[in-house]
């Protein structure tokens, strides 16, 4: 197998558009998303592989590994955005925010840190311009992405 880029959360519009910008500039490319269909059509308008796989489901990261085994780059676009007023905010909201924004990009570096380090590569990943200047409502992503 060729080395390819991984795009975690490949079927929203900057995993899309991503996958579509590196494919046009000739590199390979690997989607990961959870729902199948969208990501089915993603790759077949990529002509590219795919993984099903949700990144809060334990033993994700395992099945992208068995489909891929020489990473070039990872992007991890997943991502969400609770937006509360402090006082509704609790405890919950931060951990559900931090398994879906934090936990699996440590779980994808582990998992490919000897292949990511061999080939010299990139990890990318997304945060919020409300880490470096506050909004209303923004109290729960505010801290996780800037993790």
């Amino acid at each position: 197998m060729s080395k390819k880029y991984l795009i975690f959360g490949a079927t929203g519009s900057i995993g899309s558009s991503l996958a579509e910008q590196l494919k046009n500039s000739g590199h390979n490319i690997h989607l990961i998303a959870r729902n199948e269909n969208e990501v089915n059509i993603i790759s077949e308008k990529l002509e590219c592989n795919y993984t099903v796989a949700d990144v809060l489901e334990d033993g994700f990261v395992e099945k992208v590994k068995a489909d891929v085994d020489d990473v070039k780059g990872i992007a991890y676009c997943v991502g969400s955005i609770d937006l509360k007023p402090l006082n509704l905010v609790s405890k919950k909201d931060y951990l559900k925010s931090f398994e879906l924004n934090l936990f699996p990009i440590v779980e994808i570096i582990k998992k490919f840190k000897d292949n990511l380090k061999k080939n010299k590569s990139s990890v990318v990943l997304f945060s919020t311009v409300a880490v470096k200047q506050g909004f209303p409502n923004h109290s729960i992503i505010s801290p996780v992405k800037a993790s």
